[in-house]
């Protein structure tokens, strides 16, 4: 067997490459080999990648030496787990038998497509969270159907070898490929005889388990037949930062978000011209996003109100000394400093929509009004709400309404209620003639700075 070794293999290992000129290369005893970071220090791997098909085999460790004896296994249980037929297993296991040379790569183009299964390699063991979860079972079966690209169409691992025993040529494009053709199949099982589907399943619900003997309540993700399905590697990731979340909140000491930005240095507020502003409200956005911290302003602020909370009232926050990847720290302005008349008219805002949007589910509406509603003056239940609402809706289409103007909001002094007038307005049936407004008044009471509906006064609501 011949090995075509990359420039950082051949140095890793100390070897000169050798003169292959006298040795028969044949479509298959020519292989290359590179070297993959799996991501995880001190863990490296060697691909051994077929010349021809680009079939990838991976080997733990950077030595040629130790991996290949690993290599001649692991190429035939990839064989016979894909189901090439046996005569073939039996002429790849004597092609592979001794390691006749080592030489250097002579061949820009194979090298770039190497190049893109050590990416793909790279990529898909950055994503797992420990070296251990790393199944090579898995990922040798996935890179049978990696796709390469030849004369503008593209073939597979898996579409070379099965137009190879059938005597087509090679590389023919895998849209050719009959169906009574795909005799080599790659293997959706992992070393445990498990589907990644099954595995996952597994591997989600351990995870359940142990979130819930930690948080001591179900973990219901995923269950809610009212809800939609996570794919389960979605809901894996999920429950994994979850996790990882958990451990580092458990485990990290307090500080405070100026000693997490390193002690930043920043210009008082009432030394920087307007457009200094501007720039310095910039920096601090940078600076704590590159710090995985989010500040979100709902309504519009004076450049001088944002840059006094970003650069001295959020500096005093205590948060915990954490960093869980896929995690940030979300601030939201209005939470520091409650703005009523934005909360007010988004309660408004919310419950006018539901009037018209047929697509709303209503049973949502519990959380937006009072259990003491009065509607035109008459106290009714949630339930007569609804049917209020639906019989508006059969004779009120939404493509009639031209939307909706909040003219007055007036506080009581202790901000626990609120009463807001206004109008929507539709477009007149008659054509040439004004839209027709239609006024409406609401009343409204906080509870811990969530505003509910509990007066309602709207005509058409009969």
């Amino acid at each position: 067997m011949i090995i075509r070794a990359t420039k950082k293999v051949l140095t890793a290992n100390k070897i000169k490459p050798q003169d292959v000129s006298n040795y028969v290369a044949n479509n298959l005893n020519e292989w290359y080999a590179t070297q993959v970071s799996s991501g995880f220090k001190g863990k490296l791997f060697l691909a051994y990648v077929h010349n021809k098909s680009f079939l990838t085999i991976i080997t733990e460790g950077k030595s040629i030496k130790q991996t290949f004896p690993v290599f001649k296994k692991r190429l035939i249980a990839l064989a016979k787990r894909s189901n090439f037929p046996k005569a073939l297993v039996e002429q790849l296991t004597i092609a592979t038998t001794e390691l006749e040379a080592i030489s250097n790569t002579n061949n820009r183009s194979t090298v770039a497509k190497i190049n893109s299964v050590v990416d793909h390699i790279y990529w898909r063991c950055n994503a797992k969270t420990s070296y251990q979860e790393i199944d090579i079972d898995v990922e040798e079966n996935i890179l049978m159907n990696m796709l390469y690209s030849y004369k503008n169409e593209y073939f597979s691992p898996t579409s070379w070898w099965n137009n190879y025993i059938h005597g087509n040529d090679p590389l023919t494009p895998i849209l050719q490929l009959k169906e009574e053709q795909k005799i080599i199949t790659p293997s959706k099982l992992n070393k445990l005889g498990l589907t990644n589907e099954e595995e996952l399943h597994m591997e989600n619900q351990m995870l359940k388990m142990d979130l819930e003997q930690k948080f001591g309540k179900p973990i219901n993700i995923n269950e809610q037949e009212d809800m939609p399905k996570l794919p389960l590697v979605i809901e894996n990731e999920f429950l994994k930062h979850m996790s990882a979340f958990e451990h580092k909140f458990k485990t990290a000491k307090e500080t405070t978000v100026y000693e997490l930005l390193n002690k930043p240095k920043f210009k008082p507020t009432h030394t920087l011209t307007p457009k200094q502003l501007v720039t310095e409200i910039e920096k601090a956005f940078k600076l704590l996003s590159k710090h995985h911290i989010v500040v979100d302003f709902i309504a519009k602020y004076p450049a001088e109100t944002m840059h006094e909370f970003l650069t001295v009232e959020l500096m005093e926050k205590q948060i915990p000394d954490m960093h869980v990847p896929g995690f940030i720290t979300h601030f939201i302005y209005e939470e520091f400093h409650p703005n009523h008349e934005l909360s007010v008219m988004d309660s408004m805002h919310r419950f006018i929509r539901f009037l018209f949007d047929e697509d709303a589910d209503l049973k949502h509406l519990k959380i937006m009004v009072s259990d003491n509603l009065i509607v035109n003056n008459k106290a009714i239940g949630y339930d007569e709400l609804i049917d209020l609402i639906s019989t508006f809706r059969l004779t009120n289409k939404y493509d009639r309404a031209m939307g909706f103007e909040i003219e007055d909001i007036s506080f009581n002094p202790e901000f626990s209620t609120a009463d807001a007038v206004g109008y929507i307005a539709f477009k007149n049936p008659i054509k040439g003639k004004r839209k027709i407004k239609l006024p409406f008044k609401f009343g409204l009471e906080n509870t811990d700075d969530w505003w509910t509906i509990n007066q309602l006064t709207f005509d058409p609501l009969h």
